[in-house]
């Protein structure tokens, strides 16, 4: 899971490229909070290093990003 911090929609941010490349699950934007909008991009990928690897061909200015593994049940 991707979340993102921006001052912008996040969902809207460039996300097309992951749903493109077939790994993009769900997106959204989250309530707004004191560190501005925050979004979400839950994606399907192997491991931690392909997820910052796609992450990194998006451009994202200004935005604070966090990847976290998210358990399979």
């Amino acid at each position: 899971m991707v979340f993102v911090r921006s001052s912008k929609p996040v969902a809207a941010l460039h996300g097309d490229g992951l749903l493109r490349a077939g790994v993009l699950l769900d997106a959204g934007d989250l309530v707004p909070g004191a560190c501005g909008v925050s979004g979400y991009w839950l994606i399907d990928v192997r491991d931690a290093e392909e997820a910052v690897e796609r992450v990194r061909r998006i451009p994202l200015p200004a935005c604070v990003v966090e990847i976290r593994q998210v358990a399979v049940v």
